[in-house]
């Protein structure tokens, strides 16, 4: 029968959080004496603490018998476990299951058949050495678990037979089937690689065939050995444009320049979007000295529940985010494969639930990537800052919490959620038809939110993907700035809100997409849209779908570039409600085909009330869909004239406009006054914020 057999007393804290932290880092002072822990040997699936069998194949259990190995270096925990003795003669095996109640150091690599680290129990990885710890079941931290390595030492938890067919997905209890790291009750998880910039952007054209990249800054921390993926950055008239990535591996960095291993393969252009920007492909580094992760057969994930912060720094998550097939199939590229389904609950990186516990949390510099499901989850867990972190060739939207459970319902909020130099990489659905409004970063509800300096590149997905999404009933108010969104095959933003708030973008810019530059609606709702530029978009700069519910939304000061890619700057569509009037205003409208705006309502919608006032054009303004009924209100005054036009269709009367299919009529009088054509002047950063380790070095 199994049993579990703690001999002598527990590490014992030492006052508190803070002191917990520096004493892991060799900075506290002395601490409560160690003991060892008992191990029970059983068939691989975790013991009654785990919800496994109480009985199980293999050698009786063991015990320890209070004997203690060579003292650790100073702060990293108490006794070996390469010591046999602190096992009572016997190391555990990948059939154990193993609890910790005390302080213990990882200096060799080991296997188990599942950990439990007891409240005042620790493991600590050995800072000076490499180690791997394999787990078969479950890793559920209570006490402390630490990933620190030191110079170039490589820590890695790893679960290696992960069945996800098993999985049940569930709320806060930690569930036997559902393999990965759970963090539970006051636990404490440490996982704090070796510093390094989480990306640069290249400092001119890379051509296919290159070995040699010039980034636009020296890239701190970068070793022979990581592995880069540089972005798509291709015109969307090209084929597959949202997927031309490279996958690289550094053979040496020498300043601003990397040496690659092999030559690339794809064209990486640097495209000057106007409005003072000119930018190269994003240079992604994704690997880490800290790794937490499942297999290519198997996803594991990381949950936590615990009332006590975590530290999340430069670690790579990778192969989490488990998936179950569903009773539909559809033809992949490798013939007819099940359609898949996410697993509720197991994403990536997952707080869950903790409201203000984890106000504070800083996850910086780290990469979720070859993941199954959302990346990055601050479910109803509030004042999290994620900065320079990357998710890179993930499923589902790659930041996220909950949505609603219906459309009449509201999202639950989590506030004081910060994105800072944050990527969305490669987001992916299959098959991409379902792909049904898939985005890089889903600003959900909550106050106090901000995504500032983030990207979005190569998210797939059907109608409405994008790379940044304000979704439906889940409304809140977000400072959005200095964000960009590039070669994602549907839309740079998307807007579908019914909102009660005024919301304001600023200093974005979108080029490359395969869609629109910003597709805003969903019926009535006021946002301000300013300095902003949308570059070469196929489907245009903006695709409007809401009017305005009180104050309206406002589109100033932006330039619109179509770049010979769309046959419009801005087009409407229908509007289910009739509202305020949307305002174009001090905007410059370019590169287009046939028209700046076009005004495509159907017969069946509420007319199109919208200012075009102060702006320049590079071609023919205005085009009226010859369908369209009546417009309530269409008014056009041009940049540096006094003059208001009201536009009607062409045979309401008026002066004829040929090129416009319509007319216009002088307005006698107009409130506003002109004003000149604001552009936009952005200074986008060209490398991801800097970031240290939990003890402030690199």
């Amino acid at each position: 029968m199994l049993r579990w057999l703690a001999v002598g007393t527990a590490f014992a804290a030492i006052g508190g959080e803070e002191v917990l932290r520096r004493s892991l880092t060799g900075s506290a002072g002395p601490t409560a004496g160690s003991t060892t822990t008992s191990l029970a040997d059983t068939g691989g699936d975790g013991g009654p603490e785990h919800g496994g069998p109480e009985h199980g194949p293999g050698a009786p259990p063991t015990s320890a018998d209070g004997a203690e190995g060579d003292a650790p270096a100073p702060g990293q925990g108490g006794r070996r476990w390469s010591d046999p003795a602190g096992w009572g003669g016997r190391l555990p095996g990948p059939q154990s299951a193993v609890r910790i109640t005390d302080r213990v150091l990882l200096d060799t690599d080991a296997a188990v058949g599942s950990l439990l680290v007891e409240p005042g129990g620790s493991l600590t990885f050995a800072a000076d050495r490499g180690v791997t710890l394999s787990s078969a079941g479950n890793v559920e931290v209570r006490g402390t678990l630490a990933l620190a390595p030191g110079g170039s030492a490589v820590h890695t938890l790893r679960f290696p037979s992960v069945d996800e067919k098993r999985f049940r997905g569930d709320g806060m209890n930690v569930v036997d089937t559902d393999v990965g790291l759970w963090v539970t009750g006051a636990g404490y998880l440490r996982l704090d690689g070796a510093a390094k910039t989480a990306w640069v952007r290249a400092a001119g054209e890379l051509r296919a065939g290159a070995t040699t990249v010039s980034l636009a800054a020296p890239p701190a921390g970068w070793q022979p050995g990581d592995e880069l993926a540089v972005t798509p950055t291709g015109p969307p008239d090209e084929e597959g444009f949202s997927a031309r990535y490279d996958l690289a591996v550094v053979r040496s960095v020498s300043g601003s320049t990397v040496t690659l291993e092999a030559p690339l393969r794809y064209a990486h252009p640097r495209v000057a979007v106007g409005g003072g920007v000119t930018v190269g492909a994003e240079v992604l580094n994704l690997t880490r000295s800290v790794r937490v992760e499942g297999s290519a057969k198997g996803r594991a994930h990381v949950h936590l529940t615990s009332s006590r912060r975590a530290d999340v720094r430069h670690a790579a998550l990778r192969w989490v985010g488990p998936r179950t097939d569903t009773s539909e199939s559809w033809k992949g590229p490798d013939g007819t494969v099940p359609v898949t389904a996410p697993v509720l609950g197991r994403y990536g990186l997952h707080f869950h639930m903790l409201g203000d516990a984890t106000r504070g949390t800083v996850v910086e510099g780290v990469v979720v990537r070859d993941a199954g499901n959302h990346a990055y989850v601050p479910h109803a867990s509030h004042g999290i800052t994620f900065r320079s972190c990357i998710s890179h060739d993930t499923w589902e939207d790659a930041y996220w919490w909950d949505g609603p459970l219906d459309t009449r319902t509201p999202q639950q909020p989590s506030d004081d959620i910060v994105y800072e130099s944050c990527v969305a990489s490669r987001t992916v659905l299959e098959p991409n038809p379902r792909a049904y409004r898939l985005t890089g970063f889903n600003l959900g509800a909550g106050t106090g939110g901000k995504a500032l300096d983030c990207v979005a590149v190569g998210v797939q997905g059907a109608n409405g993907a994008s790379g940044f999404e304000w979704p439906e009933n889940s409304e809140g108010v977000w400072t959005f700035q200095r964000c960009l969104a590039h070669n994602n095959l549907q839309d740079g933003i998307f807007v579908w809100l019914n909102a009660r708030q005024h919301h304001v973008v600023t200093e974005f810019a979108a080029y490359h997409n395969g869609g629109w530059g910003i597709e805003h609606g969903a019926y009535l709702n006021d946002f301000d849209y300013t300095a902003s530029v949308l570059y070469g978009n196929a489907g245009g700069g903006v695709a409007l779908h809401a009017l305005g519910r009180e104050k309206g939304t406002v589109f100033d000061g932006l330039l619109i570039d179509g770049a010979g890619q769309s046959d419009f700057a801005v087009s409407t569509a229908h509007h289910e409600l009739a509202g305020e009037a949307v305002t174009f205003s001090r905007s410059r409208f370019t590169g287009y085909r046939r028209a700046g705006l076009a005004f495509r309502a159907t017969p069946d919608g509420k007319p199109d009330d919208v200012l075009v006032l102060d702006c320049e054009f590079g071609g023919n303004e205005l085009w009226l869909d010859p369908e369209a009924g009546p417009p309530k209100n269409v008014l056009l005054r041009r940049a540096g004239r006094a003059e208001v036009l009201q536009v009607r269709r062409a045979e309401d009367g008026g002066t004829a406009q040929p090129q416009w299919n319509a007319s216009s009529t002088p307005l006698a009088s107009f409130a506003a006054q002109s004003r000149p054509v604001q552009l936009p002047t952005l200074r986008f950063k060209d490398a991801a914020a800097p970031t240290g380790r939990v003890g402030g070095g690199s």
